[in-house]
């Protein structure tokens, strides 16, 4: 066959998706990108009203052309929008990453900014095994107020509301939120029922945050317990005991302690995601995989830890320690509300 004939020849298998699947992956990445450079330059509080490119090219020092297509990108992401000659923030960025917003979600996108970098180092993760990160340090400032954030969007709202209306909530007197972090489950509660105290256990460097909020929401009714709930007594007398998406959502040695803890007809409220859920994503199971702590290992499964159980193994050891299951709600997020009462 000749070479002019050889060139004429197909791959049999057509280029299509092979050419979406690249494109589709440096368009992300690109879009990540602007995103990124516009909070650095910080041209989303330039754009509380609307400004032409020529003056915000000036306020910023940057090439006019090049910040125009900038925020070219910006409004087809529905960041900005075009307002005749000049360019403003949509309602998205007012409320989401504006600084003075008390929706702001700069603590998250900054820990997104930080997930980027571990993914940079993938190769030497799939090398070596999962990167070591000290618990002190994974649970320092940024995280907790980042998941404070994201609480505040819905996420806390839905699930408080969840809590309230299927169990005997006016009639609690005493709540602990299980490795609460930022302590705004129990806040909520604690403001909702004026005659109950609320208590957040959680480590003690992540209290330390805890405490801010505290102070920021006057809660006067909360207070917090430092400690490790996998080696620490977690106290008693609760009529109420709340544990959301953490390492102990569905660890078997808990239980007891969390039975023991409660009083005759408490209930224990554990919010988690459900296994199906948790392994439904390729991408986001080794995005959970890249990192691990030292000295509690992560299962394969989001959200899960080697000494985890399933969701259906762990609804039974909650039978076992005399616990008596008698609602799950799913939520928008696609967590599950598991509702215990002690018999």
């Amino acid at each position: 066959m000749s070479s002019e004939i050889e060139l004429m020849k197909k791959p049999e298998v057509v280029p299509d998706k092979f050419m979406r699947i690249m494109e589709d992956s440096m368009q992300g990445f690109w879009r990540y990108k602007v995103l990124a450079t516009a909070l650095d330059l910080n041209i989303f509080e330039y754009m509380k009203a609307p400004i032409t490119p020529q003056k915000l090219a000036n306020k910023l020092g940057c090439d006019q052309k090049m910040v125009t297509l900038l925020c070219d990108v910006l409004c087809d992401i529905e960041l900005l929008y075009i307002d005749g000659v000049s360019y403003a923030n949509t309602e998205i960025s007012n409320t989401y990453i504006l600084s003075d917003s008390p929706y702001s979600q700069l603590n998250y996108i900054s820990g997104m900014r930080e997930n980027i970098k571990l993914w940079e180092k993938l190769q030497d993760i799939i090398k070596n095994g999962p990167f070591i990160v000290e618990k002190e340090k994974f649970f320092g400032d940024e995280v907790i107020h980042s998941m404070a954030e994201n609480a505040i969007c819905g996420m806390l709202q839905e699930t408080v509301s969840a809590v309230i209306e299927n169990i005997d909530f006016n009639n609690a007197r005493k709540l602990l939120d299980l490795g609460g972090g930022h302590g705004l489950y129990a806040i909520v509660f604690a403001s909702l029922n004026k005659d109950m105290e609320a208590f957040i256990f959680d480590l003690p460097q992540v209290v330390e945050q805890t405490k801010l909020y505290i102070q920021k929401y006057r809660a006067d009714h909360v207070d917090v317990i430092p400690g490790n709930f996998f080696t620490d007594d977690i106290g008693d007398g609760y009529d109420v005991i709340f544990l959301s998406l953490n390492p102990g959502c569905r660890v078997p040695e808990l239980v007891p302690n969390i039975v023991s803890a409660l009083n005759k007809g408490g209930v224990f409220v554990n919010r988690q995601v459900p296994d199906e859920d948790s392994i439904s994503d390729p991408l986001l199971t080794l995005d959970w995989n890249l990192w691990t702590f030292e000295d509690i290992k992560k299962a394969n499964s989001r959200y899960t830890f080697e000494n985890s159980v399933s969701f259906n193994d762990y609804i039974d050891v909650l039978k076992v320690n005399g616990l008596d299951v008698f609602k799950e709600i799913c939520l928008k997020d696609g967590s599950m509300i598991v509702f215990s009462k002690k018999t």
